[in-house]
């Protein structure tokens, strides 16, 4: 009796802080901060890309998925500040939405440079049988399903166990980094025993070191701390509405670290700072 108790006052005392003023100002400041940044990254990394000789299908699709990602942050903030308790189902949705499909499109890049530089005879193959097409289609039938699943939940009265999609989410965000940090480690070995390396301002060995920098980054500093929060999260369960906010924002600078990297190293961030040839 003392435990349901108390777990009622716990409960009361999360829905308290999760719709409190303070809590309310903070997480309409972090999703207004990610997307005034990230659209305008996004928006001139899709242009960069569409506008090239050479089609990148897998930055093209990150950056649709992150399209959506600030689309449905920017629907969140309007019914924080019209009083809509519906904006719950959106975090709910977002969480495991930015843990799965964005680490996942970034590994898939990370793979997609390991091949060329460390099995160049076998990169041709990737436009042959159409792996680019095949690895977009699988982050958004890997990342949407499950992010549904968690947003309703509750009205579909599944019986599911309430935070199984948390559990698949960090052992998906877990089996990426890994992958991302192998590939950029062998990436890293082979340029620098390359003949190039002699070469610091070789164009290539440039963007690939920048290119691997931000993905280091991305994943040292915001995909790795929102996986230790969201295995807190699993065993705290009180506490969701507090970390599932801050994770989506880890997750969110990331989604803007690495079109920001990208396009610095093709010279397309501040064009105007760019020394014409």
């Amino acid at each position: 009796m003392e435990d349901l108790f108390y777990n009622d006052t716990v409960k009361k005392n999360e829905t308290y802080l999760c719709r409190s003023y303070h809590f309310t100002v903070v997480i309409t400041t972090l999703d207004i901060s990610t997307v005034l940044i990230g659209l305008p990254v996004i928006a001139k990394l899709l242009w960069t890309t569409f506008h090239s000789k050479k089609t990148d299908v897998l930055n093209i699709n990150l950056a649709c998925f992150h399209t959506l990602q600030n689309m449905l942050s920017l629907l969140q903030i309007i019914l924080i500040l019209i009083n809509i308790d519906d904006h719950t189902k959106i975090t709910m949705f977002l969480f495991v939405y930015v843990l799965i499909g964005g680490p996942m499109n970034l590994s898939f890049i990370c793979l997609e440079r390991y091949i060329a530089v460390i099995h160049p005879t076998f990169y041709p193959l990737l436009k042959k049988y159409r792996c680019r097409e095949g690895c977009s289609l699988l982050v958004w039938l890997l990342a949407v399903p499950p992010s549904l699943m968690n947003a309703l939940s509750e009205d579909l009265h599944t019986s599911m166990e309430k935070g199984s999609m948390d559990i698949v989410a960090c052992i998906i965000l877990c089996l990426v980094v890994i992958v991302m940090l192998w590939s950029n480690i062998a990436i890293l070995i082979a340029l620098k025993n390359s003949p190039s390396s002699t070469d610091k301002q070789h164009p290539v060995k440039k963007r690939a070191f920048q290119t691997v920098r931000a993905i280091f980054i991305a994943s040292f500093l915001c995909y790795i701390p929102a996986g230790i929060m969201v295995k807190y999260k699993t065993v705290a369960r009180n506490s969701s509405c507090i970390i599932a906010p801050f994770c989506i924002f880890l997750v969110s600078i990331a989604s803007v670290v690495h079109p920001m990297f990208y396009l610095s190293a093709t010279g397309q961030l501040f064009p105007c700072l760019t020394p014409t040839k």
